[in-house]
């Protein structure tokens, strides 16, 4: 029994779940709230500090289990290559929502807690997203097709087939794009919406990047 599940099968007295609190997640924001008001806030405590726990106990039980585990078909040959880079963007996302999820409890201001909160959202919807592809390959043997990478896919296809006006033209609105998601990102304006910014930002990078090695290949290809 961790001491946390000691404290909430004793009761959860409020001075010793502020102690715990300070001990394992310092909330000076929730803190001055539970001791302002017990009666009224001491259930933000008691779910702060379960939540903390159970999210310990879920991280521990998450490392014991591998992608291949609930999602054996991405060992397959003929698994789609979208499903294989999802993978990878679901472990950085389950990651980031655990890393969020715990500064949950470390907010010393409202604004601070919202952007967590706004983080926490992001992270979680990203994972969804990407278990609802890989359930469907899962039982269907084909892919659903919704997430934002088969449409990276479409237009990388389409970039190959391109002509040079084409391709120029991209290059120029890419580019364009990018400067200003970067001003975006600089400026620090709604930072509920960076991380989101900064996943476009680098989905156009990528595009950009192939935009920039077609043209050169194009160019090298005319001096012969």
């Amino acid at each position: 029994m961790t001491e946390i599940e000691k404290w909430i099968r004793e009761g959860a007295d409020v001075r010793e779940g502020l102690r715990l609190l300070s001990a394992y997640r310092p909330n000076p924001w929730l803190a001055a709230l539970v001791e302002r008001a017990p009666d009224r806030y001491g259930r933000l405590l008691r779910r702060a500090l379960g939540v903390m726990d159970k999210a310990a106990s879920g991280e521990a039980a998450s490392r014991r289990r591998t992608l291949r585990d609930d999602w054996p078909f991405l060992g397959d040959p003929d698994c789609p290559q979208e499903l294989k880079i999802l993978a990878a963007d679901k472990i950085t996302a389950m990651r980031g929502f655990a890393e969020a999820h715990a500064g949950l409890y470390s907010c010393a201001t409202p604004e601070e807690a919202y952007e967590t909160a706004s983080k926490c959202i992001l992270f979680y919807c990203q994972n969804r997203r990407i278990v609802s592809e890989f359930a469907y390959y899962k039982e269907h043997k084909a892919v659903l097709g919704r997430h934002e990478i088969f449409e990276d896919s479409r237009r990388m296809r389409e970039l190959r087939t391109a002509g040079i006006l084409e391709l120029i033209r991209r290059q120029k609105n890419l580019r364009t794009s990018i400067n200003k998601l970067k001003a975006k990102l600089r400026s620090g304006a709604r930072p509920d919406l960076e991380l989101a910014r900064a996943e476009l930002l680098s989905r156009r990078e990528r595009e950009l990047a192939e935009v920039e090695r077609l043209i050169e290949e194009y160019k090298k290809n005319e001096r012969r």
